[in-house]
Formats: structure tokens, C-alpha cells, sequence
């Protein structure tokens, strides 16, 4: 593993515990069961937010003379100043991925000293594009390890939603506003006239016959 140490801004998210979306959770535990394709989890990752993990890397800023036998006289050497750095994980095949987490609980399984920087998915992405990285790699420890590669990373940097409900994470999915029910309800209405119309037609034809 690679540390970067690019800043990447942390959004807040307003009562935010640090669990996963529940829409997250579902995706994953079923496409982890084979119940759920990847589109399911890219669909709830979409709207989501996910932790980027930021650690301490030992700072270039050189020794402190302040601290005894930092000039190499002898003594203890200071390793107290550290920078900030993101994660890059390679694999076997030489691909690099950036490393995000759906939850505290799954960033500890990983790094129980790694700091949370909480990012809406898109800004992950972009962080992992801007990195060179092939991948974001979401709970690397487990319990269910998802990637996100290639054409779906830049998909999910350049905004992409999905247009309905998939399947997997429907039941999850908030409460639809009255507004789009109504429009809905009118969508519905006006097909039921077009193909009642369309029954009145045939049959008068039928009747004139």
C-alpha cells in the first residue's frame, strides 16, 4: 500500500453517526449472497456517502534539533510531526485502487488509527481518478469487499444517478414525495384513457361492421 498525501475536503453530512446507508448495506449483503448484481451497489453507492481513510505518514520537514540525539548524537529522534495522506492499495494484476469505507465499523476492521474523512461517492471517485487509480476499493477488510473499476469509477465521478429503483435496494429507498406520486398517478391516468380510447375505437368499427 502507497500513502498520497492529497488533501481531499471532508463534507459535512449533518447527524451523520458513521454507520453505513442502510441502502449500501443492503446492496452489498446481497450481492455478496449473489441475490444482487454490481448495478445494485453502484446504484445505492450513487446517492450515498462513503469514508476515505486518511493516516499519518512521517512528515520531509527533516530532524528536529530541539530533541536530544535528533543530530545524530545519540538519544531519541522525533517522529512526532506526520502528514495526512489517503491510501492507495495495489493488487496482484498491478491495478491501483484508492481505498473507501461504508462505515467506521469497516475502516476499523482495516486501520483502527486511520482517520475518517467522510466524502459523497462522487467526490471519491474524482479523488480516485485524479490519483491515477483503476479502482475504489470499498471495505477492503471485509465484510463484503466491493470495486468499483474503470468505466463505473468515471460513471460515478461525472454524476451519474440512476433513473429507478433497483432491485436489492427498492425496500430501502426514501419515501416517494407526493409531488412525483401525483405525477405518476397522472402518467397512469392518461395511459388508461389512451387505451380505453383506443378499445372504444375497435369496437364501434366492430358495431359499424
Amino acid at each position: 500500500m502507497t500513502s498520497v498525501p492529497r488533501p481531499i475536503p471532508s463534507a459535512p453530512f449533518g447527524d451523520d453517526d458513521g454507520s453505513a446507508d442502510p441502502r449500501v448495506r443492503a446492496a452489498l449483503e446481497e450481492f455478496d449472497r449473489a441475490e444482487g448484481g454490481p448495478a445494485n451497489v453502484l446504484a445505492a453507492l450513487a446517492t450515498s456517502r462513503l469514508l476515505i481513510p486518511i493516516v499519518a505518514v512521517p512528515g520531509d520537514d527533516g530532524p528536529n534539533d530541539d530533541v536530544p540525539g535528533a543530530d545524530g548524537s545519540g538519544g531519541r529522534a522525533d517522529h512526532s510531526h506526520a502528514d495526512m495522506a489517503t491510501v492507495l492499495t495495489t493488487g496482484r494484476d498491478g491495478r491501483r485502487g484508492l481505498l473507501a469505507f461504508t462505515s467506521v465499523e469497516t475502516l476499523q476492521r482495516w486501520n483502527t488509527e486511520a482517520r475518517p474523512s467522510p466524502v459523497p461517492t462522487r467526490t471519491a471517485a474524482e479523488a480516485a481518478l485524479a490519483e491515477g487509480a483503476d479502482a475504489l476499493v470499498i471495505d477492503l477488510a471485509g465484510p463484503v469487499m466491493f470495486s468499483v473499476d474503470a468505466r463505473d469509477l468515471r460513471s460515478l465521478a461525472s454524476g451519474w444517478r440512476p433513473l429507478g429503483t433497483w432491485q436489492g435496494v427498492g425496500t430501502a429507498d426514501p419515501p416517494v414525495a407526493p409531488s412525483a406520486r401525483a405525477t405518476e398517478a397522472a402518467t397512469i391516468k392518461r395511459r388508461v384513457r389512451r387505451a380505453g380510447g383506443r378499445l372504444w375505437r375497435r369496437a364501434r368499427r366492430t358495431l359499424v361492421r
